[in-house]
């Protein structure tokens, strides 16, 4: 039964497997046939792209490089007037307000000199006195000079005297020594006399040194007097503008009380900041002397410098370079002073008064042997594109200075290569070219 099972279904089974593979047979059949069909497509020559380009040739130049920077105009000299004596303001100028202008000369106040005057009286007074004085202490002492040639005439005809009554009573018995003791006496006054004013003698120098000593301080005292007498005025010592003011006329100023700020506006500065690479690379320094061995930079060269006031970049201001101010490591800057005449310029254009915000533009050392490209012709990693042969190639080069709109270059550029100056956008290397013009 089970053989009779399995032979009825073998019977099925091969029909349908035998159906199947004449479908697939008359599949593939088909396939091929429509294969056979098809023509095979058209090879074409493969044609290398050409870019069309721009070039200029490496020349080697020479650069004035300039260092940029910007600051504010300020007064050169700019000082605080002070009460340099105690008293009430009792005068200022008419012009004595903030931002006018007072000529060199004339007086900017007055402090009242009412007790400056009556010391300096007291002091001639006193000087006066010293002086007759001295002329008493000198006649006395002329007198008594004259007077010692006769107390020592007394004394010498006392000691005569004594000698010969002791004689008469010592060898002759003549006399007796009541009167010999008299002489005695007599010859010791005048030598006690003799010693009492060749002592007085001997002082009056002292005396008189201690009165010339009295004269010279009072003179002294009396020459202080009259400079705080004449400090009671206060001239302009420049012509100058009033920047601030501290007390007014009627206010009572102490010494040392500041009173008002003046700036002279005949010369200006700038204090520029500057990166402080850039400046010691460009910045043309002295050369260091014998007498020039500070560890401070040298002195920068006083070159002309370019001015202009920002809001007005027409007017050109020249001045010259001052002096270095100083660096700081913070910033990496260093701050240079720059000093202008702000009248030496032309007559028609903007005055430049302090505290205007300017640039200033200041020439610095040669380089040679450099290229010069447009800025953008450099890419972002520092490479520019060169045709070799009608080639693209890429280069590095290095970003030596820089002006406006153009950069100078050094790397391995040779003279006579040809800098690609046309726009590309990540070009292949090696690309064929094609110039166009130079």
């Amino acid at each position: 039964m089970e053989k009779i099972r399995k032979k009825i279904t073998m019977t099925r089974v091969i029909p349908r497997i035998v159906l199947s593979l004449l479908i697939l047979g008359a599949g593939i059949a088909a396939m091929t046939y429509f294969k056979s069909l098809k023509k095979s497509p058209h090879r074409g020559r493969i044609k290398e792209r050409i870019l069309q380009v721009e070039v200029k040739k490496a020349i080697y130049q020479s650069v004035k490089t300039r260092l940029k920077g910007f600051g504010v105009a300020r007064p050169v000299t700019r000082i605080k007037l002070s009460a340099e004596v105690a008293g009430r303001i009792i005068y200022t100028h008419p012009g004595f307000e903030k931002g006018r202008t007072i000529p060199k000369g004339e007086i900017i106040f007055k402090i009242d000199p009412a007790d400056y005057i009556a010391e300096l009286k007291v002091l001639r007074a006193g000087l006066d006195q010293k002086k007759s004085l001295l002329a008493v202490i000198e006649r006395q002492f002329e007198a008594d000079k004259r007077r010692v040639k006769t107390i020592q005439r007394t004394m010498d005809l006392s000691r005569a005297e004594y000698e010969r009554v002791r004689v008469l009573l010592e060898d002759n018995s003549i006399g007796n020594r009541s009167e010999l003791d008299k002489s005695e006496q007599s010859l010791n006054n005048a030598i006690d006399n003799h010693d009492q004013m060749k002592r007085s003698l001997s002082l009056y120098p002292v005396q008189i040194r201690e009165a010339v000593a009295g004269i010279a301080s009072v003179a002294a005292n009396m020459d202080k007097a009259a400079v705080n007498l004449d400090r009671c005025r206060v001239i302009a010592p420049f012509t100058c503008r009033i920047v601030d003011i501290a007390m007014e006329e009627g206010e009572y100023a102490t010494k040392g009380s500041q009173i008002v700020t003046l700036a002279d506006d005949s010369f200006l500065e700038i204090e520029v900041s500057l990166d402080a690479v850039e400046a010691s690379l460009w910045l043309d320094f002295e050369d260091r002397g014998a007498d020039n061995i500070s560890a401070w930079f040298p002195k920068p060269r006083s070159v002309p410098c370019e001015i202009a006031w920002i809001e007005a970049k027409e007017a050109i201001f020249q001045g010259v370079v001052e002096r270095l101010v100083e660096f700081d490591q913070s910033s990496r800057t260093m701050t240079l002073a720059v000093k202008f005449d702000p009248l030496d310029n032309c007559k028609d254009c903007s005055p430049l008064v302090a505290g205007m915000f300017c640039s200033v533009s200041i020439p610095g050392k040669t380089i040679e042997g450099l290229f010069r490209v447009p800025r953008w012709l450099v890419s972002a990693d520092n490479t520019v594109y060169i045709s070799r042969e009608n080639r693209l190639k890429t280069v590095l080069v290095n970003k030596i200075y820089a002006d406006k709109d153009e950069v100078f270059l050094s790397g391995d550029i040779t003279p006579g290569d040809l800098l690609i100056t046309t726009r590309l956008v990540d070009p292949l290397e090696n690309s064929a070219l094609k110039i166009i013009g130079e």
